[in-house]
């Protein structure tokens, strides 16, 4: 018998085997969670509605979907407005008035429009200087 002698266990090389794949499949996960799921919802096409509008989108930049929404939710409010002038239904005026409020650029820095609180008539008037997307996308 030798004085150092060194007991190795048969076991230890599965168990390491085992942990390395645990953490391997928690690594994907994660993985997953970080990276790939927030990023699904620029893949495919997304869709807003209100009563007979439909606008359908797709985030083409990365970074701006914020822009890309508010461009869209303007559509919508134009869509609505064309609805509006048609039939006045008061669900259709208050999500115009609705956008309105939420979208108003006129507290923008660069902004040419002047602060104007405006009635829902001036607002379909006016729809294609306020409801305007071509300025959220340039």
């Amino acid at each position: 018998m030798s004085f150092f002698s060194i007991k190795v266990n048969p076991y230890s090389m599965e168990e390491r085997r085992t942990a390395a794949w645990v953490l391997g499949i928690l690594a994907i996960i994660v993985i997953f969670f970080t990276v790939v799921r927030p990023n699904t919802r620029y893949w495919g096409t997304q869709t807003l509605t209100f009563k007979t509008c439909t606008v359908k989108f797709t985030y083409n930049i990365k970074g701006l979907e914020g822009d890309t929404y508010r461009a869209n939710q303007n559509r919508l409010a134009l869509c609505l407005c064309d609805v509006y002038q048609g039939n006045h239904d008061t669900s259709i005026s208050n999500k115009i008035i609705k956008i309105y409020k939420e979208y108003d650029r006129s507290n923008d820095y660069d902004s040419v429009i002047v602060k104007r609180n405006y009635s829902l008539d001036s607002i379909i008037k006016y729809k294609a200087e306020i409801f305007d997307t071509r300025i959220l996308i340039d």
